[in-house]
Parts: C-alpha cells; sequence; structure tokens
C-alpha cells in the first residue's frame, strides 16, 4: 500500500519540488492553483532595492489595484488591456525620471524659472520591443515620447526547454547614439532579457544607456541580469514572490500576458497552460 501511494504522490508531482521562491527552492510540492500567496513586505522589496542598487520598484500604492485587476481570471480583454495600458504609462514616465536632464532658465506666464528636462530630444530615443509581448508597450510608450524610434527584438520560448531562442533583430542604424528603453511585461528566469541586452551589446549600445520596463518580476531573474548586466536600470511595478520552475511562470502572475493582452486565447483558457 505504501508503495502505491508512494507511486501516486510521484505522479501528482508531490515528491518532486516545483517551486523557486526568490533565490531559494520551497518545499511545496506541485503546482496548486488553490494556493494563495503572500507578496513580498515592504521590507524585503527595500532590501532588494538596496542589494540592486540600478533597480526600482513601484510603490505599491499605485500599482495594487491595477494589478490586482490584471491578475483576475475572470477579467476580460478590455479590462486587462485597459489596465495594462495604464501601468505601462506609469512605467514609461518612470523611464524619462531616470534619463539625463538638463538645466535652464525658462520663463512661465509669471515669470522666470529653472526647468529641469530631459537632455535628450525624442528622436535620441529608442524603445525596443522583446516581442511578441513587447508589443504591448508601444502605444502608451509613443503616446509619452511621440518622436521615439522603434526597434525590435524577437527571441521564443522554447516550449519543451523552456530556453529562450533569437530570431531576428530590427534596430535604429544610430542605436549606440541613442538611449534605450528595453521593454518585455515580465521577467522570470531572465533568459530572454539577457539575451535581448546581449544583442543591444552587440551593437553598441552601453549599458549606462539601457533602461528596462517589466510588469511584474522575480528575484531570481533580477539576480540573473543584474549579474551579467550590472549598469544597466530596472524598474518593475510588482517583484512576485515565486518562480514555477519545472514551467517559468510567476505565481501568483497575471498568466500568458501576450495571449490575455492580444486576445489569441479565450478568457477562461488564458491561465496556466498545465
Amino acid at each position: 500500500m505504501f508503495k502505491n501511494l508512494t507511486k501516486l504522490a510521484c505522479c501528482l508531482g508531490l515528491l518532486n519540488g516545483t517551486f523557486v521562491v526568490c533565490s531559494q527552492l520551497r518545499n511545496e510540492n506541485g503546482h496548486n492553483r488553490n494556493e494563495q500567496y503572500n507578496f513580498l513586505s515592504e521590507n524585503e522589496l527595500n532590501n532588494l532595492m538596496m542589494r540592486h542598487k540600478n533597480l526600482w520598484i513601484l510603490n505599491r500604492n499605485q500599482t495594487e489595484h491595477i494589478l490586482s485587476l490584471m491578475r483576475d481570471t475572470n477579467a476580460d480583454i478590455v479590462t486587462f488591456r485597459k489596465n495594462a495600458d495604464r501601468l505601462i504609462r506609469i512605467l514609461m514616465e518612470q523611464a524619462l525620471c531616470h534619463i539625463e536632464k538638463k538645466k535652464q532658465i525658462k520663463q512661465s506666464p509669471l515669470g522666470f524659472y529653472e526647468s529641469n528636462e530631459v537632455k535628450y530630444n525624442e528622436e535620441e530615443i529608442c524603445i525596443v520591443s522583446i516581442l511578441r509581448s513587447g508589443n504591448a508597450f508601444l502605444n502608451e510608450g509613443l503616446r509619452v515620447i511621440s518622436g521615439a524610434s522603434i526597434g525590435q527584438i524577437l527571441i521564443q520560448r522554447n516550449e519543451e526547454t523552456s530556453m529562450p531562442k533569437y530570431f531576428f533583430e530590427k534596430l535604429p542604424e544610430d542605436i549606440n547614439e541613442q538611449q534605450i528603453i528595453l521593454v518585455d511585461p515580465m521577467l522570470g528566469t531572465g533568459g530572454s532579457a539577457s539575451m535581448a541586452l546581449k544583442v543591444l551589446q552587440t551593437n553598441g549600445v552601453k549599458e549606462e544607456n539601457i533602461i528596462f520596463l517589466t510588469l511584474v518580476s522575480c528575484e531570481q531573474g533580477l539576480n540573473k541580469v543584474f549579474k551579467e548586466f550590472p549598469n544597466i536600470k530596472i524598474i518593475t511595478a510588482q517583484v512576485d514572490p515565486v518562480l514555477i520552475q519545472n514551467i517559468n511562470y510567476l505565481a501568483p502572475g497575471i498568466g500568458d500576458f501576450g495571449d490575455r493582452y492580444f486576445g489569441t486565447v479565450k478568457k477562461n483558457k488564458c491561465g496556466l497552460k498545465l
């Protein structure tokens, strides 16, 4: 009987750990959709930012309502897309905060003042999308920086190995002279982001000229990217507590962002593909 129970446990995945929580293994075994996840505390988030000097996590008061609506498995495409766009707009505005400024004296209707504006013209900024999901950033990105150029890098995950695979890039000729805003909604293992950053490096882009925007990330992905590219800046709306190891999804996460944003699956089928 014990052998049968053991065999059953193995079939259900109960004897093999399947979660990575931040950088450590969890003892929970098998993915349980009924599990309730606890978000990182403010103290844990602050410690993470102290460890990575170029990491900025948006204030939870700005993001928790929007992300709560996006995470809901019952959210239809209108709700999901509208709130994703709201969060992307916040991230794009935050990116401008971290681009070098120039000061000059200007005149308002009531007197003179010292302005503090982005040093670069909009044409000197390039938004680079990691396809396909990164394209969700383009609408709001161009509303914030209307004159920005657009670059695209196609990297797709092998569904069997979960490893990223590079396909092609289309980047401005002078990208090595531009300020880069790299965009991808999810940072899980960090494999796709690292591959995209290597493509930018190959094209002469300096790390200090790159800001990476992501909606939801995890500690494991952040550690990997900063280990390989310590001088880039990363701005994320939230750091989720769990990376499900065997399928590389964040939890509680938001499911497959691309499918939900672009409407390529029905609402009731847009969760994890287990």
